[in-house]
């Protein structure tokens, strides 16, 4: 696979998990470089089909949202609205932390956690925690100003979003490359998570699914405008036929 739109190496140890971002124990980071390249291409595929404006993004698989805050640190300034959800209500805490973290109110108090750190402990993580925060201050900068963030309970196999609701963008990394954790959930739990999500689509929607490279994302409701492969990982773009 190669890069169209991070074509340069950078240096994202910002957003390195527990850093300044929050973790926990069972939750997930992402490379920070793979989620901007998918995250841009996904915005050029909904500009062909004539999408020119503010993205709503969906991530219905989030985790500890650690996907979706990276991307809003990043590209906020071409989103309007964040929604993410999970069937775990206690990642859901770290969810909803992480994404505050993107609003001035929740990034200035953890800026605050990390200086009462560095005041009690004096760890040179601390030092370096705080001046990723600070950055991270800088790029906060940029993010729409109307942005909004939304996160709930739900299960992907079932649960749909707020009639009416639609969203432009789905990008989500099935966890552990594979749907497991549903409810009442059988075998074809991939099947039933594109019928569900077909929904809350806008006309022009894109899908970019993560997935393990063994795992094929096929539909008849949708059309597979690319894949590519990356280590051990497989993304596929989709559309609506």
């Amino acid at each position: 696979m190669k890069y169209i739109y991070e074509n340069e190496q950078k240096n994202y140890q910002d957003f390195a998990s527990g850093r300044v971002l929050y973790n926990q124990k069972g939750a997930t980071a992402f490379p920070v470089r793979l989620a901007s390249e998918i995250f841009l291409r996904s915005k050029a595929y909904l500009e062909e089909r004539g999408h020119d404006g503010t993205i709503t993004i969906y991530d219905p698989f989030c985790g500890g949202a650690y996907l979706l805050t990276v991307l809003g640190f990043l590209h906020g300034r071409y989103l309007s609205r964040i929604i993410a959800s999970d069937i775990d209500e206690n990642i859901l805490n770290l969810a909803r932390r992480n994404l505050a973290l993107l609003t001035t109110d929740g990034l200035e108090q953890r800026i605050e956690e990390i200086k009462n750190n560095l005041l009690l402990y004096g760890k040179e993580s601390h030092e370096e925690a705080l001046e990723s925060a600070l950055s991270l201050k800088a790029l906060q900068a940029d993010i729409n100003e109307g942005l909004e963030i939304e996160c709930f309970q739900a299960d992907a196999g079932k649960a749909q979003l707020p009639a009416g609701e639609k969203v432009d963008l789905v990008l989500t990394d099935l966890p552990y490359g594979q749907i497991t954790h549903w409810s009442n959930a059988g075998e074809n739990t991939l099947d039933l998570f594109l019928e569900n999500i077909e929904p809350s689509l806008k006309p022009a929607a894109i899908l970019a699914i993560i997935g393990v490279k063994e795992q094929k994302i096929e539909h008849n409701r949708y059309n597979r405008i690319k894949h590519f492969t990356i280590g051990k990982r497989r993304i596929s773009f989709l559309e609506l036929k």
